[in-house]
Parts: C-alpha cells; sequence; structure tokens
C-alpha cells in the first residue's frame, strides 16, 4: 500500500455531506462543448412574469420562442402553442386571445389565424 499525500481526501463512511470537499469544475475542463446558454435566462425571471400585464408577456414568449426555438415557418413566423404560452402565464386562452389582439392592433405582430392548427405570430417589419 502505497503512502497517501497528506492533504490528500480520504472518504469514510461517517463523514456527513458538509465534511466531503466540493469543487466546481467547468464543462471546458471535463472536455466537454460548452452550452450557449440563451439571453431568455437573464431578461425577466421565470417569478416575476405575472407582475406583467398579458400583452407584454405575450412579446416576451415571441422573444423566447423566436431566440431558442428559431422560426415555426419560413418568414419568422412562430407558433403561439398552448404550452409555451402558459410558460409565460397565458394559460386562459381568453386572456391570450386578448393579448393577441391588443398586439395585433398596435402593429406590434402579425397573426395568421388558420382554423383546427396553431395560430402563427411574427413581429411586424422594422420590429426585432
Amino acid at each position: 500500500m502505497s503512502p497517501l499525500a497528506p492533504d490528500a481526501f480520504v472518504y469514510r463512511s461517517d463523514l456527513s455531506a458538509d465534511e466531503i470537499p466540493a469543487e466546481r469544475i467547468s464543462p471546458k475542463e471535463l472536455g466537454l462543448p460548452e452550452r450557449d446558454r440563451s439571453a431568455e435566462y437573464t431578461r425577466v425571471p421565470l417569478s416575476s412574469y405575472k407582475l406583467f400585464p398579458p400583452h407584454s408577456r405575450l412579446i416576451l414568449c415571441l422573444i423566447f420562442a423566436r431566440d431558442v426555438f428559431g422560426e415555426d415557418a419560413p418568414g419568422g413566423w412562430n407558433k403561439l402553442g398552448s404550452g409555451l404560452a402558459g410558460r409565460f402565464g397565458l394559460e386562459d386562452r381568453y386572456v391570450r386571445r386578448r393579448a393577441v389582439a391588443a398586439l395585433e392592433r398596435h402593429n406590434v405582430v402579425e397573426v395568421l389565424r388558420r382554423k383546427g392548427a396553431t395560430t402563427l405570430l411574427r413581429f411586424t417589419k422594422g420590429r426585432k
């Protein structure tokens, strides 16, 4: 048996989790490619979505969909599905409908309503 270095850690079954030394290792140090984090995580914390009016949450929803998922149809169209809208606190379809109508009325988004299919939205030209 080889002698251990004086600062070497030896695990014992009676140790608590606080006594076990921990070290943060980046994915790069492990040889893994770095994941590109979307800016969505830094824009607005998820817990504060309810503080915004529905039309503002819808804009955040569209920005998130565009940045994370890309376009769902050619021309910059994004689907406004119930799962994505629910993430932004727009579970009620009537609230969602009024938010879409308000943004359409103020010429912020273009809407493509399809019977029997998910509504497609995109920002109007000149808006990013």
